[in-house]
């Protein structure tokens, strides 16, 4: 049995970018040095003042594929049954257009159903902090172990750190 913990891990590193531009070339450095997705939250405000995670994906595509072959096959499962079912005192109707209705329905609402269960799927990575007016519009926030000081090189290339808050330096810890 596998354990899974829901909490976020907890950033050690954290720097806010004034462009995307910069962030991105340090989000690609960290991944580039072995940092996975896993360990990276990477923060940005919106035109609106809101903030949102920029490595936030979630699984509809997957759900809704899934969904679609499950579906299909339950359809064509099903089918033989519901031509016993219906079947006229005459004698059975023509199964293969059953089973092909069937199946299409079955992949649409089911693909549908898989669809909406992978939107609310997310991933879990480091929660990074949402930018202060005073920060830069992005902030990049690693977990980073044993690596601090390549992490903290990384980041702080390009970015720089919070004005809302204090950030780990190399070694704190």
């Amino acid at each position: 049995m596998w354990a899974h913990d829901n909490k976020s891990p907890t950033a050690d590193v954290i720097a806010a970018f004034d462009n995307q531009d910069d962030a991105d070339e340090a989000l690609l450095q960290l991944r580039l040095a072995g940092f996975r997705d896993k360990q990276i939250g990477y923060t940005g405000r919106l035109a609106n003042g809101h903030t949102t995670d920029l490595m936030e994906r979630d699984h509809s595509f997957a759900g809704a594929t899934l969904g679609g072959i499950i579906g299909a096959a339950l359809g064509v499962a099903i089918a033989p049954g519901l031509a016993r079912l219906m079947s006229p005192p005459t004698g059975p109707s023509d199964l293969f257009y059953l089973e092909i209705t069937c199946a299409v329905f079955g992949a649409l609402f089911i693909s549908f159903v898989g669809g909406w269960i992978g939107m609310s799927m997310h991933r879990r990575g480091v929660d990074a902090p949402a930018p202060a007016p005073g920060d830069g519009p992005f902030v990049l926030a690693v977990n980073s172990g044993n690596a601090r000081d390549r992490a903290w090189s990384i980041l702080h290339q390009h970015g720089h750190d919070l004005a809302s808050g204090p950030t780990m330096q190399p070694g704190a810890m």
